[in-house]
């Protein structure tokens, strides 16, 4: 029932009602926390300028119902009937919960639009996240200085909707779908943390091919990084590597399954491309260097080369 209830979560106006029955579901996201209570509600018509919207009244107080854009006189269109307003506060108080978060609340940057949840625990250093509430008109110029303000290096930012603008794709932003890694039931918010830790090792598969759009250097291949021509050096996000022997190929290997807009490569098929023998079973065994893990993400037996070196 997540889809559903992320699709009234985007809403707008931010407090547009729902009828309070309609749905299966509703009543668990009701004992849930996700609504306001239950009110009585009338659809009104302005005879004025004939535009239609339900109001939330109490019992006493319809005669005092007036059109919110001119203020004129309104009719009852039917009987009426309870609605529920949603109460946006709950999601990013329910992922701060999962993430570990306990009592701490969410830090609002831009009213019902963007949320600083806590942050989430990487290998390399905790990660700021973010949940931003998508929708038809976003002011996306708004919420990427937000966003930079929360972090300029590395965010993991939540998204509501599966698509999304490419404003806020960028270097070290690794863009997730909520829906790709949560689950709602009668049961609570569930949050896959392994697979949202995973989506900020690895980079964003969107993030990438965006940054290859935009690339404007004639030596980036269409990349988010440059390659020497000799294989020499690896340069992501104006921070330069040095390769030596056997690594030169090893990073081709993964340069060409980048090329191929695939996210990884098999760690055992770069150890065979670059002719490393059968007892190299660990990235440390490739390079000993503290700095080759920074350019090189490793996980699950894939390896790729990272778009969020600092």
């Amino acid at each position: 029932m997540l889809k559903p209830y992320l699709s009234w979560f985007e809403d707008e106006p931010v407090d547009a009602v729902v009828p309070a029955k309609g749905a299966e579901f509703m009543p668990d996201l009701a004992a849930l926390g996700a609504f306001h209570a239950a009110k009585r509600t009338r659809r009104i018509r302005c005879r004025e300028c004939g535009k239609q919207m339900p109001r939330q009244v109490y019992e006493a107080g319809d005669h005092l119902l007036r059109c919110l854009d001119c203020g004129g006189n309104v009719e009852w269109l039917g009987p009426p009937y309870l609605s529920v307003q949603l109460r946006h506060q709950w999601l990013p108080e329910a992922l701060n919960a999962q993430m570990g978060g306990g009592a701490a609340m969410p830090e609002e940057l831009l009213k019902d639009r963007l949320w600083r949840l806590v942050d989430a625990k990487a290998p390399r250093g905790s990660v700021p996240v973010v949940l931003l509430r998508c929708g038809w008109s976003v002011d996306y110029a708004a919420v990427i200085a937000a966003i930079r303000k929360v972090s300029p290096r590395r965010v993991i930012v939540l998204t509501t909707s599966r698509v999304h603008s490419e404003q806020i794709v960028g270097a070290g932003r690794a863009v997730v779908p909520l829906a790709s890694v949560a689950k709602l039931n009668a049961s609570g918010l569930w949050l896959d943390r392994e697979e949202l830790t995973e989506r900020c090792l690895r980079g964003n598969v969107l993030t990438r091919k965006v940054l290859s759009q935009s690339a404007s250097s004639p030596h980036s291949n269409g990349l988010w990084f440059e390659l020497a021509p000799d294989r020499s050096w690896l340069r992501v996000n104006g921070r330069v590597m040095r390769l030596w022997g056997k690594q030169r190929a090893f990073v081709a290997s993964i340069e060409k399954a980048h090329k191929r807009n695939f996210a990884h490569k098999r760690f055992a098929d770069a150890l065979n491309d670059a002719e490393y023998e059968g007892d190299v079973r660990s990235l440390k065994q490739v390079s000993k260097r503290k700095d080759f893990s920074d350019f090189i993400g490793i996980r699950d037996g894939l390896v790729w080369i990272r778009d969020d070196v600092d």
